[in-house]
């Protein structure tokens, strides 16, 4: 079964995966009202000093509307993107979601060479299967330009649909779907990593004096043996359908580098992250009066769905 066929029978989303949508519909200044989703003329996730206005970013893609925000001397930048995507939502989403499929590890390699790219499970002492069937755990290397070390990011994406009744009067085309990601509280641990690991804690305790026990730490030495500098990324995809085979797809995302990274090349790498919007644009572009036509007709359904509901 695709991905796809199998969102009508994907089970409900826990408290935990719905407090992270939620929260990151904000960032997209929206809002879940239950009945519907709101616009919010907010610069959500910053507090009353640090709110600023959204700047458009000017690259010559006047289809894919690009914008950032940053505090200065801030080395967390805001990132905007939106574009309408000639698709259905549901395969818009599909898109999104599989992080590792070939379209997108193709584009990943065109990019970022053979940096590691892939979805994990994440290693911890819960023997239970996990109820969360909405939840998926990645890690993703980008290449940066000299002196800089390789960027990771380890992430836990989420997805969810939200009914929303202000959109339409079909039931299905009023579904919003979103994909939310934060960074992961455990990060991916493959083999080198494990091995290097274990030949630090051995090290240490053979150098170790005393009888106390010694427990490895996450103090950033793994990731610099490895050259690599990790970058904390939170934002979510939110897909809105227009019409059967049209959406609307924006994307935010904020980026924190904890390296020693000038804030030029961070602004680099926030537009060359918002790409994947023009990309998706890019893959399922059409002519632009079948799309007309489309849209044309998903608007007179409405109308005259709204005209029945008088009688």
């Amino acid at each position: 079964m695709s991905f796809i066929d199998s969102i009508p029978s994907t089970q409900e989303t826990t408290s935990e995966e719905k407090s992270l949508i939620n929260r990151s519909l904000l960032f997209a200044d929206m809002l879940n009202l239950g009945g519907g989703v709101q616009r919010q003329q907010i610069a959500a996730g910053m507090d009353s000093n640090k709110r600023m206005n959204w700047t458009r970013l000017r690259d010559g893609d006047l289809s894919v509307k690009k914008f950032k925000k940053m505090k200065e001397g801030d080395l967390s930048m805001w990132g905007k993107a939106s574009a309408i995507v000639h698709t259905s939502a549901e395969q818009a989403l599909a898109v999104v979601w599989l992080y590792c499929s070939n379209l997108r590890m193709k584009e990943h390699h065109k990019k970022d060479g053979n940096l590691l790219r892939q979805v994990y499970e994440p290693i911890t002492t819960d023997t239970a299967p996990s109820a969360q069937h909405r939840t998926q755990h990645i890690v993703v290397q980008k290449s940066m330009p000299p002196p800089f070390r390789t960027r990771e990011s380890n992430l836990r994406y989420v997805w969810d649909e939200i009914n929303n009744n202000n959109n339409s009067n079909n039931e299905e085309d009023s579904k919003i779907l979103m994909v939310a990601f934060e960074p992961a509280e455990i990060k991916y641990v493959g083999e080198k990593r494990m091995q290097t690991a274990i030949s630090k804690l051995r090290s240490k305790v053979n150098k170790q004096k005393s009888d106390s026990s010694v427990h490895p730490t996450n103090d950033g030495e793994e990731e610099q043996s490895l050259g690599v500098v990790q970058l904390e990324t939170k934002g979510v995809w939110v897909i809105t359908p227009l019409a059967q085979n049209l959406c609307e797809v924006t994307h935010v995302l904020n980026i924190v580098d904890k390296g020693k990274v000038h804030t030029s090349v961070v602004n680099a790498k926030t537009g060359t992250s918002l790409s994947a919007v023009a990309f998706l644009k890019a893959f399922y572009d059409r002519n632009g009066l079948v799309v007309d036509a489309e849209v044309r007709e998903a608007k007179r359904d409405n109308h005259l769905k709204d005209e029945n509901t008088h009688y």
